[in-house]
């Protein structure tokens, strides 16, 4: 059983009928990153702030045009495998559902990582041996149309915001999307709408300032407690002037998960030359965020990634991905090629998450048609 230490109620509950402003405010008053969406109290969905970033919708919609598929963890289940969800979704709260996917409760990321602070089994560590680095930055002048475009192609919720290579600010997914969905119900007093002016805005009129910040020597246990009592997901690692890594409480989960001996189910195979320096590094990081994606909508058993050199024209070498899941609903495979490899998985892999997402949504309509024959 998941320990009761770990298990929250929800401040904040949606219903799919409800309107996506109603549900936004209660989210900003209640500081909740996720919200769990239900029907005659089973869950079917959640919305949370990186969706609302990424797919802008009418604030008048309602939620169940917004929601994605929540891939719940089960109250029986035990401790290592709400570790092991944390370590591969890479959520901010996992929802608790009981045999019959009805809501019992939700476990935050910052419940989980104060239930193993308080318990003395955070690892030994500094922040340097664990942060994320290189660090995707903005400068302060570039627009918030970037930042949000940053944020969304790198699956990321922060940027740190420079001006003159020095750190002068942080913009967050809920800095944007606060602003984004509050200015909805207003007159339009000119023809640009009231979106297209925010994103038009220079990143500096919405990013959040002085910035809480750490260095690469600090242990991370002091460093999480900074996050934990600061009510942040993470920070900028700095040195000198100088931005040399991103700590965030992903960082320390994935400690905990090296004590259960867990390790992403991600198989790539790669050329040679594609085996070293920051190729190899931007590819893993971008199948360690799709296979989060993918975690977050279904249980991924295996998931698979092959290059194949398929033209060469004056030095330069086409690259062929084909991208294999094995999940809990069925087997998906999908195909991209570029001339940059970096480029061609990524469009492999989205293409994966578009197949597995419209199949969760073909098993969500075969489920709603006996109910409507029956009224």
């Amino acid at each position: 059983m998941i320990p009761k230490e770990l298990l929250e109620e929800p401040k904040v509950v949606a219903s799919y009928s409800d309107r996506v402003r109603e549900v936004i405010s209660k989210m900003q008053e209640n500081n909740q990153w996720v919200v769990p969406v239900v029907r005659d109290k089973v869950v079917i969905g959640v919305i949370s702030y990186n969706e609302l970033l990424r797919r802008k919708v009418s604030p008048e919609s309602k939620v169940i045009n917004l929601m994605i598929p929540s891939n719940n963890v089960l109250e029986s289940e035990d401790e290592a495998r709400v570790v092991a969800k944390f370590y591969t979704t890479k959520s901010r709260a996992l929802i608790v559902v009981d045999d019959k996917k009805r809501l019992v409760g939700i476990i935050t990321r910052e419940g989980f990582l104060s239930y193993y602070l308080n318990k003395g089994e955070i690892p030994d560590a500094k922040v340097r041996e664990v942060m994320n680095s290189p660090v995707i930055t903005i400068d302060a002048n570039d627009s918030v149309a970037r930042a949000r475009w940053l944020m969304s192609n790198n699956h990321i919720s922060k940027l740190p915001v420079l001006e003159n290579k020095k750190l002068v600010g942080i913009v967050t997914t809920r800095d944007i999307v606060n602003r984004l969905y509050s200015e909805g119900g207003k007159k339009k007093s000119s023809i640009l709408t009231e979106e297209e002016r925010l994103m038009a805005l220079p990143v500096r009129e919405i990013m959040t300032y002085p910035v809480i910040t750490t260095d690469g020597n600090q242990n991370v246990k002091q460093a999480l407690e900074t996050l934990l009592k600061r009510k942040i997901s993470g920070m900028p690692v700095v040195e000198g002037d100088l931005i040399v890594g991103m700590f965030s409480g992903i960082d320390v989960v994935n400690l905990i998960a090296k004590k259960f001996e867990l390790e992403m189910p991600i198989e790539a195979k790669l050329s040679g030359e594609l085996k070293q320096g920051d190729v190899k590094a931007m590819i893993d990081g971008i199948l360690e965020r799709y296979l989060a994606r993918l975690e977050k909508l279904t249980e991924v058993i295996n998931f698979k990634v092959t290059f194949k050199e398929v033209a060469k024209s004056q030095d330069k070498k086409v690259y062929q991905v084909t991208a294999r899941a094995v999940t809990k609903i069925g087997d998906f495979i999908s195909k991209d090629s570029d001339w940059d490899p970096v480029t061609a998985v990524r469009k492999a892999v989205e293409k994966l998450e578009e197949r597995v997402t419209r199949e969760l949504k073909k098993i969500e309509e075969k489920g709603r048609k006996p109910k409507a024959e029956e009224g």
